[in-house]
């Protein structure tokens, strides 16, 4: 397994993988940034992709508050998230597209049986959506989404209740991120790491990760499930 900045791998003995969505499972942070575009062009406000280096990783609520709070717009959040959310299904139905790699890890992680769930920022209808049109649900146990916890990333909510799930202890889950804020969030939880940047955040800062990858074929679940050293 080779590593893009930090080195080597201390990782091993994990019992499950946590899987982000957005950035990792599927080709949509440029889906996300159209989304936001459209959006608020109907009111005559633009949004760059430097705004929406800022919301990465963040749940959709948590960047709506932010926009309405910016741009003053007479609506609420939950209206905002709905209204931007059809926009992106539209956009994944017509353009969504699965990273390199993602169904390689997942038959691997099926044949080895280690126990797989989405954690996500997402919505859980956008999660639903996502592994329908990928073909992939039938490869997760849970789904687990950042509406059903009080703190979105980089608090580790979302990721201890994926582990909460799964009934494996926080330690022994290995988190698949593609953001600076996953990544924090997962380590806050206590968990192993890996840092898959996206085109999106391939400027952030991954040092926190316990490997940082190019891509998800060099993911090797078969070195990182050996049994943990006792020394």
């Amino acid at each position: 397994m080779s590593s893009i900045s930090n080195g080597k791998s201390t990782i091993n003995g994990v019992r499950a993988i946590v899987f982000d969505m957005d950035g990792v499972l599927i080709d949509s942070e440029p889906l996300h940034l159209l989304a936001y575009q459209r959006f608020l062009a109907d009111f005559g406000l633009t949004f760059l992709e430097e705004d929406n280096h800022k919301f990465l990783g963040m749940k959709d609520l948590d960047c709506a508050k932010h926009l309405l709070e910016r741009h003053k717009l007479e609506m609420t959040a939950l209206e905002f998230v709905a209204k931007k959310e059809e926009m992106l299904h539209k956009l994944f139905v017509e353009q969504l597209t699965i990273q390199p790699g993602v169904i390689k890890t997942l038959e691997n992680a099926h044949r080895l049986n280690v126990p797989r769930v989405i954690a996500s920022s997402a919505t859980m209808p956008t999660i639903e959506l996502v592994v329908e049109l990928t073909s992939t649900r039938k490869y997760f146990a849970h789904l687990c989404s950042g509406d059903e916890v009080p703190n979105g990333k980089p608090a580790p909510d979302v990721f201890l209740l994926a582990a909460q799930r799964l009934g494996v202890h926080p330690c022994e889950c290995l988190v698949i991120e593609d953001t600076f804020n996953g990544v924090c969030a997962a380590k806050a939880a206590g968990m192993m790491c890996i840092a898959i940047p996206c085109q999106s955040t391939r400027h952030q800062d991954f040092a926190h990760a316990d490997l940082v990858l190019n891509s998800m074929d060099e993911v090797e679940l078969e070195e990182l499930i050996a049994p943990r050293s006792l020394a």
